[in-house]
C-alpha cells in the first residue's frame, strides 16, 4: 500500500521541484518566482510569463545586469522590476547607472530602460497591443509627467 501525501506535502514537493528547475536553468532568484513561470535566461535577459493583477499570464523581461546582487527581482502587475533593499525603488538601474525617470507611463509600460539619455519601453496602445516607444528624457523638464498616450511616450 502506498502512503498518501497531504495536499500541503504535495505542494511543497512541487515548489521544490520548480525551484530546482529554475536554478538548473540559471535564472536568478527572486520573489518573481512565486507568480511567474517559464523563467529563462536569454543572452543576459530574464524572460518569464508572469501574472498581472487581472490574473492573466503576460510576457515580461528584464536585463539581469540591471539588478545588482542582493536586490530582489519582483513581479509588479506582470512586469519584472528590480527592488533595491534600501530604497524599494521599482525601476531598474541601467548598466551606466542611469535610472528611468518616474511617471505615469510605468503603469502601462514594461521593459523600461535608459539608452544614452533616451527612455525606451514597450507600452500598451489603446487596442491593447504592446508597441515600442521612445522619448528623450531631457525633453521632459522637472515637474512634468511622462505618460503613455496610445503607445507613445509623451511629456505633459
Amino acid at each position: 500500500m502506498m502512503p498518501r501525501l497531504s495536499f500541503a506535502a504535495a505542494a511543497l514537493g512541487l515548489a521544490c521541484l520548480a525551484a530546482g528547475s529554475a536554478s538548473a536553468q540559471g535564472v536568478p532568484p527572486g520573489s518573481y518566482l512565486a507568480s511567474c513561470r517559464e523563467a529563462r535566461d536569454v543572452a543576459g535577459w530574464l524572460r518569464a510569463s508572469c501574472r498581472d493583477r487581472a490574473g492573466r499570464w503576460v510576457e515580461a523581461t528584464i536585463a539581469t545586469s540591471w539588478c545588482a546582487a542582493g536586490n530582489d527581482i519582483a513581479n509588479e502587475d506582470g512586469r519584472l522590476v528590480c527592488k533595491t533593499r534600501s530604497s524599494g525603488f521599482g525601476g531598474p538601474a541601467a548598466p551606466g547607472g542611469e535610472r528611468p525617470p518616474s511617471g505615469s507611463y510605468m503603469q502601462s509600460c514594461r521593459d523600461v530602460r535608459m539608452v544614452a539619455g533616451w527612455l525606451k519601453a514597450t507600452c500598451r496602445d489603446m487596442k491593447g497591443r504592446w508597441v515600442e516607444a521612445t522619448v528623450a528624457a531631457s525633453w521632459c523638464t522637472a515637474g512634468r509627467d511622462i505618460a503613455n498616450i496610445d503607445g507613445r511616450l509623451t511629456c505633459r
